[in-house]
C-alpha cells in the first residue's frame, strides 16, 4: 500500500515520466528506541545496566544490518574497537 502512494507520487512529480529526474537522492532515516524497566538511575543502579552500551549496541547491529558490512569493518580505525569487541564479543565473531 505504502509502495504504491509512494510511486504515485514519483508518477505525479515526474508528469508520468515526461520530466525526466537527472539528479535525484533518497534518504532514509532509521528511528530506534529503547526501553528500560525503570528509571535511567533506576537502571543504572538496580538492575545493573549500563544505557549506553545498549544504544551502541543496538547501533552496530543496525549499522552492520543496513551496510552488509560486519562490525569491525564498521569501526575499522575507531578507538573504541577494543572496549566495544570485550563488550560485544558475538558482534565481532570472524566470518569464515
Amino acid at each position: 500500500e505504502e509502495t504504491k502512494k509512494a510511486f504515485d507520487l514519483l508518477d505525479a512529480l515526474s508528469r508520468s515520466g515526461s520530466l525526466s529526474i537527472d539528479c535525484a537522492e533518497l534518504h532514509v532515516v532509521v528511528a530506534l528506541s529503547h526501553c528500560f524497566d525503570n528509571d535511567v538511575m533506576g537502571t543504572i543502579i538496580q538492575d545493573n545496566i549500563n544505557p549506553i552500551e545498549k544504544v551502541e549496541r543496538s547501533s552496530l547491529i543496525v549499522g552492520s544490518t543496513i551496510h552488509d558490512e560486519p562490525s569491525q569493518i564498521l569501526l575499522n580505525g575507531n578507538t573504541h574497537v577494543a572496549r566495544l569487541g570485550s563488550t560485544f564479543p558475538a558482534l565481532f565473531i570472524e566470518e569464515e
